[in-house]
């Protein structure tokens, strides 16, 4: 293993690695524009240029491969005059954008001037090279060409991740501006991910564009459920209110995530959002809601009537197992029902699953060890209470069915308003068989509740108090691993 010296300290290095990297992983931060680890290296934008003891000239950290014995200099003069001329030149032609630009805050340029320009333009205003501006070019991105310090992340990730190449350097010299073929739009799969690697603003997310500054966010640590893939993510919001998902990279799973994982938060806050439970046609708040469906249930049970549960693949661990203790221990049916194993595999060679539910994996697990019955067994049943897009798939009349819904829809009786996984906490298994948690990043509507909860108070109002560890003994007994 190659030893290495970089601004006096001594580092072992890996076979073939880069001075960055080496420099990274020790906590020394080189700058940079065009470098980024998910993509090949193209070692244009020259930021990263440090000096080396016995080569004449400055190397480019990105792509200088180290050897033993490399001396490695990071903080020189001769280094910090090198970026500055770097950023004097990508800012010549620059345009003034920063009090508008979605950027700010997270801006290599703006970071980088700080700390190594500070250079008043040798430029006038009227002489500044002119380029496209505001440019729509695909359902979730806005160019602006003026912006760009052409780094080429954007093209190589239409090269190398969806492999779509969209994007292309059009004309040359300082005219040369990123451009798209013609007839085509960025509208691939992955698109908003160029957003997040454009290091200065060129590309800028059309939902989230002028409605949030960045360092005014709060981060929160969660997975993604719109397939089994279960991407963890990062959602960002303020003040209750949720503004953008980013992903949040890790070697398991995902470096990127998909734009419709994306845009999935606006369930919390959309026009059909259910935020108050309707029981026989009629709105109430939560507790009263609570109540009149204990009553349905109890005379339900009175009465002998079937009543059927629905174990969902949409729903968490515990909001499943919390369903199935209702039915079999407090309601005493074993009409409970699952539906059927799914196929879980990448079906784009990047991330999306062909499985669309993000607890397949769980609930099969759940099935097998309860002896859950399939949804094509059910052919009829008095009551059926299950998720909302479950019992959307089923022929069972609305007027008998109970749905846990976040929608409000018109046809049904009875909706129980449930906080969405945005609002509270839940255990999912990925079709690689990796546990993983939701977190509430922003308040639920106040008379919103959570499966679990919903399914703790019935089972009070019928004289059961089920303890927690009795809920989330099926744990033991699930097979899944962690990323410890």
């Amino acid at each position: 293993m190659p030893k290495v010296i970089i601004d006096g300290k001594e580092f072992i290095a890996k076979e073939n690695e880069t001075v960055l990297n080496v420099a990274e992983r020790n906590g020394i931060y080189i700058p940079r524009y065009c470098y980024h680890p998910a993509l090949s290296i193209a070692g244009n934008c020259r930021m990263c240029l440090v000096e080396i003891e016995k080569m004449p000239k400055l190397q480019i950290a990105c792509a200088t491969t180290v050897t033993d014995g490399m001396v490695i200099h990071t903080q020189t003069e001769k280094v910090k005059k090198a970026r500055q001329d770097v950023l004097e030149f990508l800012l010549l032609n620059h345009p003034l954008d920063c009090p508008i630009c979605d950027q700010v805050g997270e801006c290599y340029l703006q970071d980088y001037y700080m700390e190594y320009g500070l250079k008043k333009s040798r430029i006038d205003l009227k002489d500044k090279n002119r380029k496209p501006k505001r440019r729509d070019i695909g359902k979730h991105l806005i160019l602006d060409n003026e912006r760009c310090i052409l780094c080429t992340r954007c093209v190589r990730f239409c090269e190398e991740v969806t492999k779509t190449s969209e994007l292309f350097i059009n004309s040359r010299g300082d005219h040369s501006f990123i451009d798209i073929k013609t007839e085509e739009k960025l509208d691939n799969d992955y698109s908003l991910n160029i957003a997040d690697i454009c290091p200065v603003g060129a590309f800028t997310s059309k939902d989230f564009r002028f409605k949030e500054r960045v360092y005014r966010l709060s981060s929160t640590s969660s997975i993604c459920l719109s397939c089994a893939t279960g991407c963890k993510i990062k959602v960002q919001h303020n003040n209750g209110k949720i503004y953008r998902i980013l992903p949040d990279p890790n070697i398991y799973t995902n470096t990127w995530i998909c734009d419709n994982g994306r845009m999935s938060y606006k369930i919390t806050a959309g026009p059909d959002r259910l935020t108050k439970s309707i029981i026989k046609s009629e709105e109430h708040h939560l507790n009263k809601a609570i109540i009149k469906l204990f009553d349905i249930l109890k005379e339900a049970k009175e009465k002998n009537l079937k009543i059927a549960i629905l174990l969902s693949d949409y729903l968490s661990i515990e909001d499943n197992f919390a369903l199935y203790y209702l039915g079999f221990e407090i309601l005493k049916t074993d009409l409970i029902y699952a539906s059927k194993e799914k196929e879980q595999k990448i079906e784009d060679g990047i991330l999306i699953n062909k499985d669309k539910t993000p607890n397949s994996n769980a609930v099969s697990q759940i099935s097998k060890l309860y002896g859950i019955k399939k949804y094509e067994d059910l052919k009829d049943c008095d009551l059926l209470i299950g998720f909302y897009d479950d019992i959307e798939k089923l022929n069972i009349p609305k007027n008998k069915s109970v749905a846990l819904s976040y929608k409000a829809d018109k046809e049904y009786d009875n909706l129980i308003a449930i906080k969405t996984y945005f609002e509270t906490e839940g255990s999912f298994i990925n079709w690689q068989y990796f546990l993983r948690k939701t977190a509430p990043s922003v308040s639920a509507p106040t008379d919103t509740i959570s499966v679990y909860d919903l399914c703790l108070k019935i089972s009070e109002l019928f004289g059961y108090y089920p303890k927690e560890k009795e809920l989330n003994k099926i744990f033991n007994e699930l097979k899944y691993k962690t990323e410890d």
